[in-house]
């Protein structure tokens, strides 16, 4: 876990390293060092020898005493831990209580908890729905703070502190990166593209977030399919196990015609991310192009199990049923397509087939750009 304070050094959970710690003399580097290699009794070790040292500061070796439980995945004593850390009298610049709710929030949002991850980090970020600017070292908190409003689908909330932090020119291409694709998934292509376009100033350091958002943008603007697969490699490659990079490489795919391998993605990105309802339209999309009609149908019910308001689940559902010639099932979700978007480019493509255009060619860029969208 990652505790965003240099003033409190925390174990990172995803560092890697052989480091021993005969090759260390710093009790700190020592401990770091025996969580990378997995050895609790040594990291317990360094704990207890923290404690019989005057000279040690207390407040980080509390916070590393929560690392070494998290770093075993013992949730529940980690969150009892941190929370006989937390302060009643909790000032807003305390650098010590920020951490501790940072981690709190952090076990929150690994189990699925975002209204739980929201609330530990509400106080840090947000007074009276006014964007409150971090210390240096918290970014990791911010990045937390925007992942959980988008995954709880509190956006019009992430979008308003984002933009107060972006007018203020306090905004972190970072976080800005992460933020971008919940705009794009809004529809507000202005504004995601300056998200994207800040986020991708980071380089290698661009987040799986900036990067799905970055092949929807191309995809939208028809720029080169070489430069749209090339963004998706980019996604699967850093993010293996990010289902909407999978769901990204897909979609790219369905446009160079490579149906087969881009079924194959979205069915990856499914089992990663079940709950992305752009990868169960976009395998829809997949069925129809290859011929599997039944199956495109249950994808398209599986996105609207996910979302019932969605414009180009209904069209696309109503696409595989009149393909099946069953056109009044089909009528009924065209009519509830059109009802919420008039201009749906899936909901054209059906009623193009109702009225017996079948030799039309349903424009795939503008579906696959509509079906990222929520």
């Amino acid at each position: 876990m990652n505790t965003p304070s240099t003033a409190y050094p925390s174990y990172a959970a995803s560092s890697q390293g052989g480091d021993s710690s005969a090759e260390v003399n710093d009790l700190g580097e020592a401990f770091a060092a025996a969580l990378r290699r997995s050895d609790w009794n040594e990291a317990q070790r360094c704990l207890q020898a923290a404690a019989e040292r005057e000279d040690e500061d207390a407040a980080a070796w509390a916070l590393r005493g929560a690392d070494w439980l998290l770093a075993q995945q013992r949730w529940d004593d980690a969150q009892s831990h941190l929370k006989a850390l937390l302060s009643a009298d909790t000032q807003a610049d305390d650098l010590f209580q920020m951490a501790v709710r940072h981690n709190l929030a952090s076990i929150a949002f690994m189990r699925h908890d975002d209204a739980g991850c929201v609330a530990w980090l509400s106080p840090l970020l947000e007074a009276d729905g006014v964007a409150r600017p971090s210390p240096s070292g918290f970014l990791a908190a911010q990045m937390l703070w925007v992942r959980a409003l988008h995954r709880s689908n509190a956006v019009d909330r992430l979008v308003r502190w984002a933009m107060q932090l972006d007018a203020s020119g306090e905004l972190d291409p970072a976080v800005a990166g992460v933020a971008s694709l919940a705009v794009w998934e809004r529809g507000d292509v202005v504004l995601a593209r300056r998200w994207v376009a800040l986020g991708r100033s980071r380089g290698e350091a661009a987040s799986a977030e900036c990067l799905v958002a970055a092949v929807f943008l191309s995809i939208a603007d028809r720029a080169s399919q070489a430069g749209t697969m090339k963004l998706a490699e980019q996604a699967c490659a850093r993010w293996p196990a990010d289902g909407r990079g999978w769901a990204a490489r897909g979609l790219s795919k369905l446009l160079v015609g490579d149906v087969a391998s881009a079924n194959s993605d979205l069915e990856r990105a499914i089992a990663a991310a079940p709950g992305y309802a752009s990868a169960w339209r976009g395998l829809g999309w997949a069925q129809i192009l290859s011929g599997d009609l039944a199956s495109a149908e249950g994808s398209f019910l599986s996105a609207l199990q996910l979302n019932d308001r969605h414009s180009e689940s209904h069209g696309g559902l109503a696409v595989s049923l009149v393909m099946q010639r069953r056109e009044i099932e089909a009528k009924e979700n065209l009519l509830a397509c059109h009802n919420l978007d008039a201009k749906s480019r899936s909901g054209a493509y059906a009623e193009c087939l109702l009225v017996g255009h079948s030799e039309l060619a349903v424009d795939l860029a503008e579906v696959i750009a509509g079906s990222s969208r929520e």
